[in-house]
This record gives C-alpha cells, structure tokens and sequence, in this order.
C-alpha cells in the first residue's frame, strides 16, 4: 500500500471515528483555520501507525454511534476533547 493510500484511509478512519463518537473535527461552514486543519493533519498522521486499522474498519462497519473511541486508538484523547457535533 502506498503511502497516499495509506495516509487516505486513515483520514477515512479518523473521519468515521470522529463522527461515530458525535464530534467536530473541523467547522462544518466555511474554510478550517490553519490550526483546525492542522490538527486534522496531524491525527490523520498518528492514525497511519494504528496498530490496528482492519479492526477500526471493522468497527465502524458496525457501529453507527461509539461512546468512546476503541482502547488501541492513538487519537482517542483528542477526539473526545474536541467539540461535540
């Protein structure tokens, strides 16, 4: 797998977690700020050395809401403190 590929799929990952936990990764009117997009960035990067993507997969393949993000998730703290949808 490439690393576009990759880096493509875990923004997929992040994306649907953050949305299954009812979160705001990014404003949903209007351009992000460069911080916004930057930590949007920078958990997409931390989401590629998931030690367990097919399970993440997996998960939101079957859950459409998630109290909380699984325990092996790198960005589990960050997504829970961001804003609620």
């Amino acid at each position: 797998m490439t690393v576009i590929s990759r880096m493509s799929r875990s923004a997929d990952l992040m994306t649907g977690m953050t949305r299954r936990l009812g979160k705001n990764l990014l404003p949903t009117t209007g351009a992000p700020t460069p911080g916004q997009a930057q930590r949007a960035r920078a958990l997409a990067l931390r989401c590629m050395s998931c030690e367990d993507p097919v399970g993440c997969a997996a998960l939101q393949d079957t859950m459409m809401h998630l109290d909380g993000p699984p325990r092996f998730c790198r960005n589990g703290q960050t997504l829970m403190a961001l804003p609620d949808a």
